[in-house]
């Protein structure tokens, strides 16, 4: 039997600080685009609206008998897929961005360049509500899967945006 001590959850509640989804930040990776004025990294990541990812997930579990018993252990380690939405600007820095990255992942001859090249680092930092980092997510070997599309409509007058969809190879969190 197990000693704890019981207390009711307002109790912890109080001394608890949350999180709050607009409270985070992205810093993009500079990817060597001159003709940009500056906005690479750092200045694209102030664009970006939303961001949508998880931490490592077990798709499927393996197992093996044991005897006449089933034993379950874990499969493979994944990482999802990471969804960035950036605001348009005019003039086009976000899509001029990714197309420098698009750059870096083809050569000239159209073959695709070695992975280093066009393979990068996004960090995800929790803010908290004095806007000091208090965590870190560090997505390692990250690439655009697609790059900007667009649905205009004359009916409609917001601001446009565009989601981009990054594979990710490795993944890491760390309290700061």
């Amino acid at each position: 039997m197990a000693i704890g001590i019981s207390q009711p959850t307002t109790f912890i509640l109080g001394y608890t600080r949350f999180q709050r989804n607009y409270l985070w930040d992205v810093l993009l990776p500079d990817i060597g685009v001159e003709d940009l004025f500056g906005l690479v990294g750092f200045g694209i990541g102030q664009f970006v609206q939303k961001i949508s990812f998880g931490d490592y997930s077990i798709d499927s579990e393996n197992s093996m008998r044991y005897g006449a018993y089933e034993a379950h252990f874990a499969g493979l380690f994944t990482v999802k897929d990471v969804e960035i939405t950036f605001l348009k600007t005019m003039p086009d820095v976000v899509s001029a961005y990714f197309q420098g990255w698009k750059e870096l992942m083809l050569a000239k001859n159209g073959l695709y360049n070695v992975k280093e090249k066009y393979q990068k680092s996004i960090y995800v930092r929790f803010l908290d509500s004095t806007g000091l980092a208090v965590g870190r997510y560090k997505l390692t070997g990250c690439f655009p899967k697609n790059f900007p599309t667009y649905s205009l409509d004359y009916k409609d007058e917001n601001i446009t945006t565009v989601t981009v969809t990054f594979a990710v190879d490795k993944l890491e969190y760390e309290i700061l």
